[in-house]
């Protein structure tokens, strides 16, 4: 069995949801020292580095972290079982499927005498956050002068990602009877002119990952049918872009609010949108080896965020419409080919820095 699939099995049949990675960490921890290597443990994160000289080293960084199992399952999320071409269970599409192919990459870089630097690391929380890249990416791993981080994207060149604003816009009323309205004033009534006020020509264009969006997700108003709502409340989702920032968000959200006299109340406004230059050795160095002209952007938010001060990547084997979805699987190939990838780029982008 290869490397890369002995850890993901092992990986996806131990439990490891948010806060309850230490299981996944002694495995990884092992397979580390089995092959020679001296992992780090910190809390629920794992790492371990190969630094062979005073020059530039990679991160290759992913979470093994996972969501709840739901109902819907029809087996163990937990079985690991290979049927079919497939490794079946919770995690191994996101991200297990990318921990063990970054970890069989540097194992196979180092037996084959590759001259650089790599920083490689099991994180927690990444679903959640918390104590996971949040806490460490700056402040406890050894030094790294450019990342790729593990999703599962089909290997698509991810430069960036959008930015996330979570927040409520509380529209005032005034009670009164349903009977005679003109004595109260229905906040509910209100809500179309919020709505419009979130719409523009530059927001929620279909398809188009690299353009900003406005969602109301959920409406809250009312406290009975006879009676004129006094208040309603918009819980909405923002996604940013670096050409509609979070600032830029804020105040086309402010705005809103104010076609109805609202509140804004931002519940979450620190995750901005990131882009790594696309001239930059590492996109470079992706693009040429996945052969594309252009790179992509990560649809959600991941810990692309936590690595912004050095040249970073989203890439990694597995399909995005397989996350979080009940009888989660991975493809044997898609891990097996990816951990060529990784040592590819790997390969690439320090030919790239050290000439």
């Amino acid at each position: 069995m290869h490397l890369s699939i002995d850890l993901l099995q092992q990986l996806v049949r131990s439990e490891s949801v948010s806060g309850n990675e230490a299981g996944n960490v002694e495995i990884y921890a092992e397979f580390a020292r089995r092959h020679g290597l001296e992992p780090v443990v910190d809390g629920r994160n794992v790492w371990f580095e190969r630094r062979v000289n005073d020059g530039p080293a990679i991160l290759l960084n992913s979470h093994i972290d996972t969501v709840k199992a739901g109902p819907t399952w029809t087996r163990d999320p937990w079985d690991g079982a290979i049927e079919d071409g497939r490794l079946h269970g919770l995690g191994a599409n996101d991200a297990k499927g990318s921990v063990a192919a970054q970890f069989a990459a540097a194992v196979e870089l180092i037996a084959q005498g590759w001259d650089g630097n790599i920083v490689v690391c099991a994180s927690c929380d990444e679903e959640t956050g918390g104590e996971g890249m949040e806490r460490i990416a700056t402040t406890l791993l050894p030094r790294y002068d450019a990342a790729l981080i593990g999703e599962p994207n089909n290997f698509l060149v991810a430069r960036g990602q959008r930015g996330l604003i979570k927040c409520w816009i509380n529209i005032p009323g005034r009670r009164g009877h349903a009977s005679r309205p003109w004595q109260g004033d229905n906040a509910i009534h209100k809500v179309p002119r919020v709505i419009t006020a979130l719409e523009a020509p530059h927001l929620n264009v279909p398809n188009h990952l690299d353009k900003a969006t406005v969602q109301v997700t959920m409406i809250e108003g009312g406290t009975q049918s006879n009676v004129v709502a006094d208040h309603c409340s918009l819980t909405i989702d923002c996604r940013t872009t670096p050409a509609f920032d979070n600032t830029q968000m804020i105040a086309h959200l402010r705005a809103a609010a104010n076609q109805a006299d609202a509140d804004l109340d931002l519940r979450s406004a620190r995750f901005e949108p990131v882009e790594t230059p696309a001239d930059s050795h590492l996109v470079q160095a992706a693009m040429q080896v996945m052969g594309v002209d252009e790179p992509a952007t990560f649809p959600s938010v991941c810990d692309l965020f936590w690595v912004r001060h050095v040249p970073a990547l989203v890439m990694g084997p597995g399909q995005p419409i397989r996350s979080h979805q009940a009888d989660e699987f991975i493809l044997i190939d898609e891990v097996t080919e990816g951990v060529e990838n990784y040592k590819s780029i790997v390969r690439n982008w320090w030919q790239r820095v050290s000439s």
